[in-house]
């Protein structure tokens, strides 16, 4: 989300000389305010510029992002004790899968076990995609004693659906760079089984 907000600061920058870290910020304003922030833009500053234009570069430009300290370690670690990596995300294709290219993470993730929800309908907590995460798992190792385990970040969310299907869950705590805030007051089957402070603590949980 951040360096979608960056390149259209920077594009507004370009091509009508206002000051690229203030749009920035106020992107993020609007954006933590639920507000309409590209059309807030054009009404700021006066300008005329295709709300779409906004939405392609969002959408589709290769995001400027990197692992956090200990993920790529961890992630190596899983791997050795082969287990298998899957993703599941809501959002565009387009912009999960430059995500995922530029985070390198096909390096461990299997290509099959990568699940992008672009439908609504399909959007976490939908079992839509866990199910056929667990059907892809099952048709690959067939009878193997398979378990399953969850890693999110957002109670609101994330851990309903695999609560319900059986699942280990475990939540990484909020290092105060989350975009959304935790709430841990929700129905039992909302909340993890597991928190966890740093990413390497999933190892002492599998």
């Amino acid at each position: 989300m951040k360096s979608g907000y960056h390149k259209v600061a920077e594009l507004v920058a370009k091509r009508y000389g206002v000051d690229e870290r203030e749009v920035y910020d106020n992107l993020l304003s609007w954006y933590y305010s639920k507000e309409n922030a590209f059309a807030l833009l054009n009404e700021t500053y006066g300008l005329d510029n295709p709300i779409e234009d906004y939405l392609n570069i969002y959408r589709y430009h290769q995001p400027d992002i990197v692992l956090s300290d200990g993920v790529a370690e961890t992630l190596d670690a899983l791997k050795a004790h082969d287990v298998v990596l899957g993703i599941i995300t809501d959002g565009r294709t387009i912009s999960q899968q430059n995500k995922i290219e530029a985070l390198g993470l096909g390096r461990w993730f299997e290509k099959d076990c990568i699940f992008i929800n672009e439908e609504p309908e399909h959007f976490k907590p939908n079992h839509w995609s866990f199910d056929r995460l667990m059907l892809c798992c099952h048709e690959q190792y067939g009878d193997a004693d398979i378990s399953f385990y969850y890693v999110g970040d957002n109670p609101k969310k994330d851990f309903i659906a695999p609560n319900q299907l059986g699942w280990q869950t475990i939540c990484l705590m909020d290092d105060g760079r989350n975009i959304h805030s935790q709430d841990f007051s929700g129905e039992q089957e909302s909340l993890p089984k597991y928190k966890i402070n740093q990413i390497s603590d999933i190892l002492n949980i599998l």
